[in-house]
């Protein structure tokens, strides 16, 4: 008790997992938009790139020497498992061992219930955090401590479509807006002049065009003394200039538990194109080799223990990395 109950068996519980609603939303679903395959071999896929754009998979330490292809595609598959569990250890199975009430029995259920969502929630904030890293970066990084892996995959994001200011905008005397410009029309040269449809930032980015001498100017006039800059008015200056709109991204994750890892870094900007890629979903044993999120039990006896493992094999193609522009401001 209580994962061997009927609740946590088979289709019944594949099918809890796959209608467990989003916590919140995941911005970046909507430029590499999730598509199941059935391809068993989709991690070769992305070596001979038939989905997207992977340009190389490098490893340190591997435990395995990645010297072919076949070595890179189980590279790269383990990489694209997203999986993570909880356990319940022998005093809580103790605890929820025959309930005295159905009242009791149901508190056992929505216990297990609860943490399946947590395992859910968490695979989704991973697997945003891969398109996170293959758009605001251009490339995934993985390390598994455990087996002796850290592999770097790289997408074939253009040299010249990766820029740096000449002034930081930290300095309220920088040029933020002719900057923006400049990324734009770089955007166009490489996209046969369209225009990006959106720019990603954090907040604290945000806050240094909130207090830049260049955009008072273009709000306020000269002479606008102390007088501030709120967001609409930014975003007024922008489109007034033909910026694409801007989009705030403070999203962070913990892959270890315990330090927070930001999706998009402080004092960066990601001009994002359309149909950029897709986030595919490839099948897995646990789900009889279908795609889509699985969830499993297990049951152990020395010592008791029960298990709920929740996950998925997913990972973002590029199909038009040309369509990224990232400047560091």
């Amino acid at each position: 008790m209580p994962t061997h109950l009927d609740e946590f068996q088979g289709e019944e519980f594949q099918g809890y997992i796959e209608n467990v609603p989003p916590i919140r939303e995941y911005p970046l679903r909507a430029f590499l938009p999730i598509e199941e395959t059935d391809d068993i071999d989709f991690s070769y896929g992305v070596i001979d790139n038939k989905y997207g754009r992977a340009a190389s998979i490098t490893g340190w330490n591997a435990s395995t020497p990645l010297r072919d292809k076949r070595e890179l595609a189980k590279v790269y598959g383990e990489v694209a498992k997203i999986q993570h569990g909880f356990r319940l250890d022998e005093k809580e199975i103790l605890k929820f061992n025959r309930p005295r009430t159905d009242a009791e029995r149901q508190r056992a259920i929505d216990y297990v219930y609860s943490e399946t969502d947590q395992l859910v929630y968490g695979v989704d904030d991973t697997e945003e955090y891969l398109r996170a890293q293959a758009l605001y970066n251009g490339k995934l990084e993985y390390k598994d401590p455990e087996n002796d892996l850290e592999v770097t995959v790289t997408f074939d994001l253009l040299e010249e479509n990766q820029i740096t200011t000449t002034t930081p905008w930290s300095d309220p005397t920088s040029t933020p807006l002719t900057d923006l410009q400049i990324a734009v029309q770089q955007f166009q040269k490489t996209n046969k002049r369209q225009k990006p449809i959106a720019m990603h930032m954090t907040s604290v980015t945000e806050a240094h065009l909130l207090q830049n001498e260049q955009i008072k100017v273009q709000v306020f006039g000269e002479n606008s003394g102390t007088r501030i800059v709120t967001k609409e008015n930014l975003r007024a200056v922008f489109t007034a200039l033909g910026l694409p709109p801007y989009q705030i991204n403070d999203d962070v994750i913990s892959l270890d538990g315990e330090n927070e890892v930001q999706y998009l870094d402080d004092n960066k900007v990601v001009f994002l194109g359309a149909e950029l890629g897709k986030t595919f979903l490839g099948p897995t044993e646990e789900n009889n080799f279908n795609p889509g999120k699985f969830g499993t039990t297990k049951r152990e006896q020395d010592p008791p223990r029960q298990f709920v493992r929740v996950g998925e094999a997913a990972f973002p193609a590029l199909q038009r990395p040309q369509s990224i522009v990232i400047m560091k401001v």
